[in-house]
C-alpha cells in the first residue's frame, strides 16, 4: 500500500469520525495537494479539520469577515537528487480570517479570500536540498476560493503558503507552496 493511499484512508477515516462524534469541535475537513515553486521539487499532501469562530466582523452587506482554527497535518516529500533526507511531516494550527460572500444571496455559491498565520512543527530540520535549522516554523497563507453545493458545504480553493523560522536560526531557506485544497463543512 502507498503513502497516498494511507494518507486517503487517515482522511476518510476522520471525515467518519467527525461526522459520528456529532461535530462538537470540527466544523469541516480539508484535503490539500501542494508543490513548491523552487528546484527543491517538493510534493505536499495534507489533511486539516477546521473549527468556525462564532463571531463574524462587517456584516451589513453581502460580504462578511469571519474565520477559523486550521489544524492540519501534512506529508512532504522531495524528489530532488542529492538528498539526505527526502520526507517529513508537519504539524500546523492557523487561525485564518476569511472575506466572503453570503452563501444564501447567492444561491449557495460563495467566493471568498483568506489569510493566515500560524505555527508548524516539522519532524526533520532537512529536506531535498533544504535546511530549515529549527522544528518550529512559522506558515503564512494567502488565499482564493469559492463555496459551492446546495447548503455551500463544498470548498475549492487555491492557496500560497510560506513556511519559514522567522530567523530565529540560520541558516532559514524556508519554502513557498502553492496549493489546491478541497474541503467539506459538515453542517
Amino acid at each position: 500500500m502507498t503513502r497516498h493511499t494511507l494518507f486517503l484512508l487517515l482522511f476518510a477515516f476522520i471525515s467518519s469520525s467527525a461526522q459520528a462524534a456529532g461535530n462538537n469541535w470540527i466544523d469541516a475537513m480539508s484535503f490539500t495537494y501542494g508543490e513548491d515553486n523552487d528546484d527543491n521539487e517538493t510534493t505536499l499532501y495534507r489533511i486539516g479539520l477546521q473549527n468556525k469562530w462564532e463571531r463574524t466582523w462587517l456584516n451589513s452587506g453581502a460580504w462578511y469577515v469571519g474565520g477559523y482554527w486550521d489544524a492540519e497535518l501534512a506529508y512532504m516529500e522531495s524528489d530532488h537528487e542529492n538528498s539526505e533526507n527526502d520526507n517529513l511531516f508537519d504539524l500546523g494550527l492557523t487561525p485564518v480570517f476569511r472575506m466572503q460572500r453570503d452563501a444564501s444571496l447567492s444561491s449557495g455559491v460563495s467566493p471568498y479570500a483568506e489569510v493566515g498565520i500560524g505555527p508548524h512543527l516539522i519532524s526533520e530540520t532537512r529536506l531535498g536540498n533544504q535546511q530549515y535549522s529549527t522544528a518550529l516554523q512559522f506558515g503564512s497563507l494567502v488565499g482564493f476560493g469559492l463555496g459551492f453545493g446546495e447548503r455551500g458545504q463544498y470548498e475549492l480553493s487555491y492557496r500560497f503558503q510560506h513556511i519559514s523560522n522567522a530567523d530565529i536560526k540560520t541558516p532559514n531557506q524556508g519554502m513557498n507552496l502553492h496549493l489546491l485544497r478541497l474541503g467539506y463543512i459538515f453542517d
